[in-house]
């Protein structure tokens, strides 16, 4: 299962370096105050291809998330890497994927909602994808089922408490999310033609008809945290 861990800049990042090395996949959650820097720092952490993102008229809640993003992902793959934070470019590829220029064996995956920030690092070249949600979030139960579900999830739904519906579809909905990011595939992927199995904190990938995709190798875990907020995490094989 892939571990689960809070930071804050004051924190060690011992336990991160640990699971990564021993899991090959870790992920991790923040509060975005935590991270913030000052307007006068900003520029060293957004050098390079990302730097254009900052030119445009920002509200300054966002501003400051993206900053705080940067300032974790530089901090936290800086430690690991055994680099100084500031000298981690992160770009993205093609599809959107974010990179961390000149460490393609280090993968990346950023998510947030409000000032949650969760990352995921994959170690050898596995990809992964993360993805955060407040657990208490409003769900419009049949509106989400259809954009989200295949026919064999509804059919699992409609077998459970109504109670359960909005807890089970922000699961499915962070998982199919995170499976999206580690592929690179972004929003390009309908979630209506892969499905999930829920088994305790874990789940296994399976096609429109609810029968379990390869490879096996591939591991998708959600964690409740402390602060209520889903985290899902999904790790793959190494590329090529």
């Amino acid at each position: 299962m892939t571990p689960l861990v809070a930071v804050a800049p004051a924190d060690s990042l011992g336990p991160v370096r640990a699971a990564l090395a021993r899991y090959g996949d870790v992920a991790v959650h923040a509060d975005a105050a935590d991270w913030a820097v000052d307007r006068a720092e900003e520029a060293a952490l957004w050098a390079g291809a990302e730097r254009g993102r900052l030119t445009g008229p920002l509200p300054a809640p966002v501003r400051r998330r993206l900053v705080a993003s940067r300032r974790l992902v530089r901090c936290v793959a800086g430690s690991v890497l055994g680099v100084d934070p500031l000298l981690l470019e992160l770009t993205r590829d093609p599809g959107g994927r974010p990179r961390l220029r000149g460490y393609a064996h280090l993968q990346v995956s950023l998510s947030h909602t409000g000032n949650r920030l969760a990352l995921a690092l994959g170690a050898g070249g596995v990809p992964v994808g993360v993805d955060v949600e407040r657990a208490d979030r409003p769900v419009r139960v049949e509106t989400l089922a259809r954009r989200i579900c295949t026919p064999r999830e509804r059919a699992v739904l409609a077998g459970l408490p109504p109670a359960e519906h909005p807890a089970v579809l922000l699961r499915l909905w962070t998982l199919k999310e995170a499976h999206a990011k580690a592929l690179g595939a972004g929003l390009r992927l309908p979630f209506t033609g892969f499905g999930f199995r829920l088994l305790g904190r874990t789940a296994v990938l399976t096609d429109d008809r609810g029968q379990p995709v390869r490879p096996v190798e591939s591991r998708f875990t959600t964690h409740l945290t402390a602060t209520g907020h889903l985290v899902s995490v999904a790790a793959g094989s190494p590329a090529g």
